[in-house]
């Protein structure tokens, strides 16, 4: 299991615990360390993702993931897209932060 699996499993446990939806019901929401410390995770692992996307468009000498002809079965891609998912949401199941 990764880290950032760890930490999002880690996350609903404490909200099922605390019988929250997500984390945005909590009265520390937003002071609170486990929640910081997934933010953390995310972002760490979003920008890794991005510069592992950059890098493979940059080898097949593309400009965006749609010209190429694995743009829906590409794992690279997918990874990216669950990440950036993440990233929204902060671990709170659908509710974003934009």
């Amino acid at each position: 299991m990764s880290a950032l699996d760890a930490g999002l499993q880690e996350l609903k446990e404490c909200q099922e615990n605390h019988n929250y939806a997500s984390c945005v019901f909590c009265e520390q929401n937003n002071k609170c360390s486990m929640q910081n410390q997934f933010v953390s995770l995310v972002q760490d692992n979003l920008k890794a993702q991005t510069q592992a996307l950059q890098q493979c468009q940059k080898n097949h000498n593309l400009t965006t993931c749609t010209q190429c002809e694995k743009h829906l079965e590409c794992e690279l891609r997918n990874a990216y897209v669950s990440v950036v998912y993440l990233s929204m949401n902060k671990g709170n199941g659908g509710n974003f932060d934009f």
